[in-house]
């Protein structure tokens, strides 16, 4: 016994048995494939129209999965933009002289600033002199005294050394910080993007509202 694949129903007949064997999604105008066997028993399947005379026939309704939508992703939401200019296109702050007048400028010195320098001998800023204490890692021994070798890990309590920034140099050392803010922001990883923004903002309105504005 042979089965000829009639063109129109070649694709649907492929998927009969799939498609009988759960239930279906909503779904399109259902299509109807017959099973025609000839007295010979060669067997045909056809879309939508029945046997012709002299074949069994078997009628099959199938309902056609409709096309599900198409995807569209969520837009990205909007990047938090810091509400203040870029100072890396103003000029270095610079302490505050007096007026034409001869009267001093009525803006307050800027905060304190400390320069603190860490084990590994990088800097920072803090406008404080108690940074948290780091965990300075340790190089370990495993058996017959090779590092690494299933040592686990050790370290020991290290704390930053802060020097307060003299008066003098408090409107650069500012400018400075606020500049690395901004560079932070602008070229930080996308994780740390935001947070950078509203840090560097911050800074900026400090250094603004200080003798030191730009």
């Amino acid at each position: 016994m042979s089965a000829t694949w009639h063109p129109a129903a070649l694709g649907l007949a492929l998927g009969v048995t799939a498609l009988l064997s759960g239930p279906l999604p909503a779904s399109a105008e259902p299509t109807v494939i017959y099973r025609c066997t000839a007295p010979d028993g060669e067997v045909i399947f056809q879309n939508g129209t029945p046997c012709t005379a002299g074949h069994q026939q078997q009628r099959r309704v199938i309902d056609i999965a409709a096309p599900l939508p198409a995807f569209v992703p969520a837009p990205p939401a909007p990047e938090r933009v810091p509400a203040v200019p870029s100072i890396s296109t103003l000029p270095a702050a610079v302490p505050a002289t007096p007026d034409a007048d001869g009267e001093a400028l009525a803006k307050s010195p800027p905060p304190a600033l400390y320069s603190c320098r860490v084990y590994d001998n990088s800097t920072y800023w803090r406008e404080d002199d108690a940074p948290p204490a780091r965990c300075r890692p340790l190089q370990t021994v495993g058996i017959g005294g090779v590092p690494g070798m299933g040592a686990g890990e050790a370290c020991e309590r290290h704390e930053d050394v802060c020097t307060a920034v003299p008066a003098d140099d408090l409107c650069r050392a500012w400018d400075a910080r606020v500049r690395e803010a901004e560079f932070r922001w602008r070229f930080g990883d996308s994780g740390t993007r935001e947070s950078a923004g509203v840090e560097y903002e911050r800074l900026f309105k400090q250094l603004q509202a200080s003798a030191c504005a730009t």
